[in-house]
């Protein structure tokens, strides 16, 4: 019963991140406000949207990035009911529920970091290719990473052919990162587990 409950909750997690993405899609393409489906679906995300907006108002280079935070939310709420619930019909104790938080929570931040690790090889490539200023993909990527990247601007010249080096430099500490850090807390998370009776997946 625990089990069919969590999968269940999983699917409906899954369905509404589903129609989260949809309205990214449509808010890319300037589909019409005004058409029924868009306004079903301002209905649906709205105040899913604007709650994330107030609880963690992230905005880098003028690029609203709520609808991201609540991807990665939606993303851990269904992992953590998904894992929860099998940790729980395998008769563990209650007290799994821990390490399985820490280890849905862990996937949340690979997560983040393979999608900065994308961002910033972009930058790194439309540094070398030297694209229309006003490219929406090249407005979206510059947008995103010179928060990030301008406090280093003074520390390093550019590189050959105009590359940029310190997106060079953030994809390598971000793959060190995932590679030393990411893998072997979530590798502790999943004995921790272990330990409580729970195999995880």
């Amino acid at each position: 019963m625990i089990r069919s409950v969590g999968y269940f909750l999983y699917v409906l997690i899954q369905i509404y991140g589903w129609i989260v993405l949809l309205r990214i899609f449509a808010s890319w393409f300037a589909a019409n406000p005004s058409s029924p489906f868009m306004r079903r679906l301002r209905q649906a995300t709205d105040p899913a949207l604007n709650f994330t907006r107030r609880l963690c108002p992230l905005t880098l280079g003028g690029l609203d990035f709520s609808p991201v935070i609540l991807l990665l939310f939606l993303f851990f709420a269904g992992s953590f009911c998904l894992q929860g619930s099998q940790a729980l019909a395998a008769g563990t104790s209650a007290m799994v529920l821990l390490p399985v938080f820490f280890y849905c929570l862990l996937e949340v931040v690979k997560n983040i970091t393979m999608l900065l690790l994308v961002i910033m090889a972009a930058r790194a490539v439309l540094s070398l290719m030297k694209p229309n200023p006003y490219n929406p993909l090249a407005l979206i990527v510059y947008g995103a990473t010179e928060p990030l990247l301008a406090p280093l601007r003074n520390w390093f010249p550019k590189g050959p052919w105009g590359l940029d080096l310190r997106a060079v430099l953030f994809i390598a500490f971000l793959l060190i990162f995932y590679a030393v850090v990411l893998q072997n807390f979530q590798l502790l998370t999943a004995t921790w587990a272990h330990a409580y009776g729970f195999g995880g997946r």
